[in-house]
């Protein structure tokens, strides 16, 4: 995995522009190859600045993580990147609601290939849920794939989500070779019995009761429920002790031009780790380097 192991940003700073200094100098000093940045977060910085401040540190920009914010696009091409995500708006799982979405998507690939960028949809859990009426057999994401431009749509695979969800990632990937640029590397220890157990927000700790930041609208969290939202994550656990093969999975990656492998991580309390987000990381870094 020489010059493709990545790491999501989120994974030490969440959503916080602060510190995003002081994290990607830990990523480089790990020996990660790269970042995905949130958003136009510079932490202070000029676009310059931070282009030179990654170059000192000898980490790649790949790819940015939208946040549906003006900019985005103009930032992600200045800052050298290739991919720009975009996600699933909310959506019904039905082949009659998501067919116009997978227009919309063709209508999106579109613009990001204008500004000189690559679209890559990222999953969470609930694009792995069943289409109504094909259970058993198609996903959401079988409905996306199958009916957007492959040149125009790509997708960035969280692996830890889809397999929560029961999803055999390999099998998937080779499903639909070329598809996968991106890979977000994440364990999974254990499938979702329930889909209330495998909800991205589970709607027991998010709820319309949450106060909500005047200036972004996104909720604010009590410690409690900071504490019970991260518990929620606890199946997101050390690489190579779940239930994802990750030799099959990178041949397979491989195999059909994965650029990158991005470290992203939910849950830092494991018997492997030290319990925090940087022991992980190095720890993740460590573990893809083997492969």
């Amino acid at each position: 995995m020489q010059n493709k192991v990545y790491a999501q940003v989120y994974s030490l700073l969440r959503t916080f522009p602060q510190g995003l200094k002081e994290a990607l100098k830990y990523f480089s000093e790990v020996g990660y190859d790269g970042v995905e940045l949130i958003g136009t977060n510079t932490d202070g910085m000029t676009v310059e600045e931070l282009k030179n401040y990654l170059k000192e540190l000898n980490l790649n920009v790949l790819v940015v993580t939208s946040m549906g914010k003006p900019g985005e696009m103009e930032f992600a091409r200045e800052i050298g990147a290739s991919y720009l995500t975009a996600f699933l708006e909310h959506f019904e799982p039905t082949r009659e609601a998501l067919l116009p979405i997978c227009e919309e998507l063709n209508k999106k690939g579109q613009v990001y290939r204008d500004h000189g960028l690559t679209m890559v949809v990222h999953n969470h859990d609930d694009e792995f849920d069943w289409v109504i009426g094909e259970e058993g057999q198609t996903y959401v994401y079988d409905v996306i794939l199958q009916n957007t431009d492959p040149d125009l749509v790509k997708l960035e695979f969280d692996t830890g989500w889809a397999a929560r969800m029961g999803v055999d990632c390999p099998a998937f990937i080779r499903k639909y070779p070329g598809r996968f640029p991106l890979i977000h590397v994440k364990e999974c220890v254990e499938v979702a019995k329930t889909r209330a157990e495998a909800e991205h927000f589970p709607s027991s700790i998010f709820n319309e009761g949450l106060p909500r930041d005047p200036k972004t609208g996104a909720p604010i969290l009590s410690d409690e429920i900071k504490h019970a939202l991260d518990e929620s994550r606890n199946w997101n656990k050390a690489l190579g002790k779940g239930v994802i093969d990750w030799k099959e999975l990178v041949a397979a990656a491989e195999a059909q031009g994965c650029e990158a492998y991005i470290s992203e991580r939910e849950y830092y309390h494991y018997p492997e780790s030290d319990g925090t987000a940087k022991g992980c990381a190095k720890l993740d870094y460590e573990y893809l380097r083997s492969l």
